[in-house]
Parts: structure tokens; sequence; C-alpha cells
């Protein structure tokens, strides 16, 4: 019984770490936890979803495709490693879409962070 209750004790320290290791970035809104860089937009998704193509475009990533409707997005492609580059699109508010960003599968901080910076030029253009 004693090692069931220390078994859950260390997974919930694990846990609590996992949370608190949770990485803020420079932009405010924005994070990147496990892999996943999350921000938000000030835009529709359908928008947001032609920006993100551009930024993709912009880097030179390869295979884009993207769908889009008026309430969320999606745009994949991939990077010169092969890895799969996933950008997920949804309304978050009125005219603020909710932008998250995955490479492969561990992510790719400093990408995801281009890629996020390429959204946001580009749709300063659209406005």
């Amino acid at each position: 019984m004693k090692r069931a209750y220390l078994a859950a004790a260390l997974l919930a320290a694990g846990m609590c770490l996992l949370v608190l290791s949770a990485c803020q970035t420079d932009q405010p809104g924005a994070s990147y936890t496990l892999g996943t860089f999350s921000g938000n937009v000030d835009n529709s998704p359908d928008k947001v979803t032609a920006a993100a193509v551009k930024a993709a475009n912009d880097l030179k990533l390869v295979d884009v495709v993207s769908n889009s409707t008026r309430v969320d997005g999606t745009v994949t492609a991939k990077n010169a490693a092969g890895d799969t580059v996933t950008i997920n699109i949804s309304q978050a508010g009125d005219k603020v879409s909710k932008v998250t960003i995955r490479v492969g599968a561990v992510g790719d901080e400093s990408l995801s962070r281009q890629i996020m910076d390429g959204i946001n030029h580009h749709v300063n253009d659209l406005l």
C-alpha cells in the first residue's frame, strides 16, 4: 500500500514539474509547452490560415496544404528534414484566432517562433 502512495506521489510531482516547465515566450499570450507553440492572432481563422500559408512559403517549407473555414483552419507542410509541420487555427473570439504549431514528434521552438512571426507579419498586411 505504501508503494502505491509513493508511486502516486511521484507521478503527481512529475506532472507538477511538467506544468511548471512550460516556457513562456517573448510574445504576450504565447507559450511553448511540450513541443507545441500556441498563441492568439487578431484576425479571423480564414485570414490567419492564409497568413500561415504565406509564412510557410516564406520559410521554404515544402508540400504546403491548407484548408480553412470562417471558424477554423489547418496548414500542413514539411521541413527539409522531412518533419511534418502542423498549424491549427481555431476561432477564439470575435476576430481573434488561436494558433497552435507543432513541428515533428517533439517540436521545434525556433521554427515555431519563426512561423508565428511570419503569420503575424502577413496578418498585418491583410488589415
